[in-house]
């Protein structure tokens, strides 16, 4: 029901999504050459790991984790729901102008949130060592058997969707709350984007280790070996900071407020907006255990109609891994609780559908592309620009740069053939 990690060498992270069936005493095969199969003594280690699992929910300590982990998911994602309207950075039309540079309020965001993740984590990394290395590793577990070219093709096929929806897996629950229009249609392309996913991912599974890294984390390669994480992640922070002073300059943000709101009652800077995004990272490390990311929601709302056929979770394994448990009911939560805080932002600030939209077709397969290349990625938008990049993960940052490559192919190809209807219809609203 839930997936137990166990690390068997450096960087190398095993789970119990492998069917205990598959394991097998390795006594003269190479772990390398084939990681999903277990030597013989950890075998036991996980079917003990799984039962206690099993179990989790009927002791009081795990009836508390449960509790924790929902309230702090639904309070997390309140917030961020809140701030999120506040900065007005998820307007579609908005969003897409910043893949052709004609706005940089989303520039300004991620730096500011990729920043403030930076510097919390670098700060816990020296105060709670070992809360933060636990996420950290789980991070890295997660991305350790992803080749690079999946991260590639995902990325970029994520990427293309922010470009078609005008927004990512987070964004658009923003927009449901906040009443963009046609914004539930992107809802509804994610939730089929996380069932085609489900489907087909015993097929391609294969194909997702193709270009194998050595390690994920940007300080096991060349000079950054002996340099700590806190420098590499401070120096990073740093550099991110500056860039957004300059685009300030250059652009001020009170010259790009969408029409119709009140400086800092209705909308606030964008970079003060990353800036409180970091610093949830702190709570979602310590009451969560995990860092911000959003795209698992999908697929635990989407795995939830595998109980109406007998065979359907154990032919759909992957998808049926995401039904139950503390960590996939948190994800749930917080979807709902974006939604609300989204629109307890709007509805208090009198901005509630007043913003554009794209067009159905437009919101249902950017959707759909948004969840599936974000699945096929091993990670949503959030999870690679926002955690991943601040936690150096050198995969999360080559897919950043590939997803804003996709996003801005398909922006400039979209924009040169229909300019009016890829931002013009912004008219006097920005």
């Amino acid at each position: 029901e839930a997936t137990i990690a166990v690390e068997v060498e450096p960087h190398v992270v095993y789970t119990s999504s492998t069917p205990v069936e598959e394991f097998t005493n390795m006594e003269d095969e190479d772990l390398e050459s084939n990681p999903k199969k277990l030597p013989g003594q950890y075998k036991v280690a996980i079917q003990e790991l799984s039962a206690f699992s099993s179990s989790e929910s009927q002791t009081w300590e795990g009836r508390a984790r449960w509790v924790k982990g929902i309230l702090g998911a639904a309070c997390i994602s309140l917030v961020a729901g809140v701030v999120l309207d506040l900065g007005k950075v998820v307007l579609p039309l908005g969003v897409r102008s910043q893949f052709i540079f004609k706005l940089f309020v989303m520039m300004k965001i991620v730096l500011g949130a990729s920043a403030g993740s930076a510097y919390c984590l670098a700060g816990m990394s020296l105060v709670l060592p070992l809360q933060f290395n636990r996420v950290r590793e789980e991070f890295m577990g997660a991305q350790q058997c992803l080749g690079i070219v999946p991260i590639l093709v995902g990325a970029f096929i994520l990427g293309c969707g922010m470009a078609l929806a005008g927004g990512c897996t987070g964004k658009v629950l923003v927009q449901v709350g906040s009443g963009i229009p046609y914004s539930w249609v992107t809802l509804l392309g994610c939730f089929s984007g996380a069932a085609f996913y489900g489907i087909v991912q015993s097929k391609i599974e294969p194909y997702l280790i193709v270009g194998k890294m050595k390690s994920p984390k940007l300080e096991d390669y060349g000079p950054l070996k002996k340099v700590p994480f806190f420098v590499l992640a401070t120096g990073l922070a740093v550099c991110m900071t500056i860039v957004i002073v300059i685009l300030e300059v250059l652009y001020p943000w009170y010259e790009t407020i969408p029409g119709g709101t009140t400086l800092w009652r209705t909308v606030v800077p964008p970079q003060f907006t990353g800036a409180i995004l970091g610093i949830l990272q702190i709570p979602a490390v310590l009451l969560l255990n995990e860092t911000l990311g959003g795209s698992s929601a999908y697929m635990t709302y989407t795995s939830q109609f595998l109980r109406v056929c007998k065979d359907c979770p154990v032919v759909l394994g992957h998808l049926n891994s995401f039904r139950t448990g503390v960590a996939n009911s948190c994800s749930a939560v917080a979807l709902v609780f974006t939604i609300a805080g989204a629109a307890i932002s709007s509805i208090a600030g009198g901005t509630y559908g007043k913003y554009e939209g794209v067009y159905p077709i437009e919101a249902f397969a950017g959707g759909f592309c948004v969840i599936f290349g974000s699945r096929l990625t091993s990670g949503c938008f959030t999870g690679h620009v926002f955690s991943g990049v601040a936690l150096l993960s050198l995969k999360s940052m080559i897919a950043a740069l590939t997803i804003f490559a996709g996003a801005i192919t398909v922006g400039f190809v979209y924009f040169t053939v229909d300019p009016f209807n890829y931002t013009g219809r912004l008219g006097g609203a920005v």
